[in-house]
């Protein structure tokens, strides 16, 4: 099976669903996992890094594609989580080095306080290494996890 089988998998078994706050949201998010959007595609990288965090915990994709910033979201290069319910859990187990090495991870940003963590970058990277992100930018992902791909 290719990543995006299984990736539809994940979706028809519940463990990836999407924010569908305005309308035909949830299907523009689901067609730019899968890489059926016209314009700018998610890498191979993004579809892998998006099936193993959903087979750690259920998640809900609350962004993928945006135009008009710097981030990676511009290029197809990350999405963000926006249960933030699952951090501990999920965190836990995908923000290690190891873990971020063996995916390709560039960046993830969340504020670890929503999780009951006094250290609100316990969980962060920036270019594929540890960072500390600074208040405002941690205030900004108090909401989603913002996860990042390399490639």
């Amino acid at each position: 099976m290719s990543v995006v089988d299984d990736l539809r998998d994940q979706i028809n078994a519940g463990r990836i669903i999407f924010d569908n706050d305005s309308p035909g949201k949830g299907a523009r998010l689901r067609r730019e996992l899968l890489g059926q959007n016209a314009g700018t595609k998610v890498t191979r990288a993004l579809q892998t890094l998006a099936l193993e965090v959903s087979r750690l915990q259920p998640i809900r994709i609350s962004s993928i594609i945006r135009s008009g910033s710097s981030s990676r979201h511009v290029v197809g290069r990350a999405f963000d989580v926006g249960n933030e319910a699952v951090a501990r859990a999920l965190l836990t187990n995908i923000a290690t080095d190891e873990r971020v090495a063996e995916f390709g991870i560039d960046e993830i940003i969340f504020d670890a306080r929503v999780a009951g963590e006094s250290n609100r970058n316990r969980w962060n990277y920036d270019n594929g290494n540890r960072h500390n992100y600074d208040s405002a930018t941690l205030t900004q992902h108090n909401n989603h996890i913002h996860f990042a791909v390399k490639g």
